[in-house]
């Protein structure tokens, strides 16, 4: 690269990384009400939120990385319009083609970037973020037996323990659970036990009474018992694992995951879909800076319409992006057709390819100023 060359890619590495961050930060801020439920609701240490949060951030500087590498192009060019170097670049014969080298260097560069994430550090953390939220979720029966203390899980059920025996026997049992807004139905036993069978959990409680009480009409019921089982799988949300999580599979692993399922097989299609989307956004990312940088050339040196060019160049890139989510879900459904997911990328090129055309053969304003500079 040239000296100008280098100039324009290091103007443009600056906006990049703070919009990248900036952009990262609100999507993380959306996501945290999410991972503070989880943590709240299962008993978790405030430490738990970060570890999630951090698991979650992959995912997110997969959406942040190409709009910020759009908004840095976008915003570099802009300052070279307001500043008049770019008439300076054209004045001094510096041409459109040449123009564009540091700009494709840049989007191969978060092309790089986004390649890694999206292939291998994003499938991996998004593992990771499984197993972690498995792993707290089924945690459940621990959290709610802490002695001596009322604990409420999911704002319907309250329990209280008034002491754990070494064998695991439990005295003192208070279980109360909100049937309806109501009615409450109340659980008292002198003893109780654990009973764990493969991945269900059960409360066995002895010599009690179940009391229930409705509100509206007053009516109260008591029932005394001598076992009772109360079923504690009903506290357990649905987990995903990450084993039958095809997001957290490695590009390598999908495509060695897709060799061993039949046609008929229910996920192929959303597998296909997955592995050529990886792909089609790595493509897109390298391309978006080259589309903002030319879509805003287009209209030349003149400041009139120049809101409107880059409006439309968002436009552009958002029906970029909404035919790749679109043909992704073609695949889903038709695996067969998983090159229309490079109908975007394609699309892009042609896009680009026509604005180069049309500043070759002397179109804009931009052009016809820098002959007259020459002059």
């Amino acid at each position: 690269m040239t000296k100008l060359d280098r100039y324009l890619f290091k103007q443009l590495i600056g906006p990049f990384a703070f919009f990248c961050f900036i952009i990262s930060g609100i999507l993380l801020l959306n996501q945290a009400l999410k991972i503070i439920d989880i943590v709240t609701e299962n008993g978790q240490p405030a430490y738990i939120v970060f570890e999630l949060s951090f698991l979650l951030l992959p995912k997110v500087l997969i959406t942040a990385i190409p709009i910020s590498g759009f908004i840095a192009s976008v915003l570099i060019i802009n300052r070279l319009f307001n500043e008049e170097e770019l008439l300076v670049m054209m004045s001094v014969g510096r041409s459109f083609i040449s123009l564009c080298k540091p700009f494709l260097f840049f989007g191969i560069l978060i092309a790089s970037l986004l390649f890694f994430i999206t292939h291998n550090l994003g499938p991996f953390s998004h593992s990771k973020f499984l197993d972690t939220q498995e792993r707290i979720k089924r945690e459940y029966v621990t959290q709610i037996i802490k002695p001596d203390q009322f604990i409420s899980y999911q704002n319907k059920f309250t329990f209280f323990f008034g002491d754990k025996g070494n064998n695991g026997e439990l005295s003192e049992i208070l279980i109360e659970e909100q049937i309806t807004p109501d009615t409450t139905l109340t659980h008292i036993a002198k003893n109780g036990q654990v009973i764990t069978e493969k991945n269900s959990n059960s409360l066995l409680l002895k010599n009690g009474s179940t009391q229930s009480f409705n509100r509206q009409t007053g009516t109260f019921s008591l029932l005394q018992f001598d076992t009772l089982v109360f079923d504690l799988n009903q506290l357990r949300k649905d987990v995903v694992s990450s084993e039958n999580s095809l997001s957290s599979l490695s590009s390598t692993k999908l495509k060695e995951k897709i060799n061993t399922m039949k046609k008929n097989d229910t996920r192929l299609g959303r597998a296909v879909s997955l592995l050529h989307d990886r792909y089609a956004k790595t493509l897109l990312a390298m391309l978006f800076p080259l589309l903002g940088m030319l879509g805003l050339i287009l209209g030349g040196y003149n400041r009139s319409g120049y809101v409107i060019r880059i409006i439309s160049c968002i436009l552009v890139m958002a029906s970029l992006d909404l035919l790749r989510g679109a043909s992704k879900s073609w695949v889903v459904d038709q695996p067969s057709l998983y090159l229309s997911q490079y109908s975007s990328p394609l699309l892009c090129v042609m896009i680009i390819s026509l604005i180069l055309w049309l500043i070759s053969n002397k179109t804009t304003g931009l052009v016809k100023i820098k002959y007259k500079a020459l002059k």
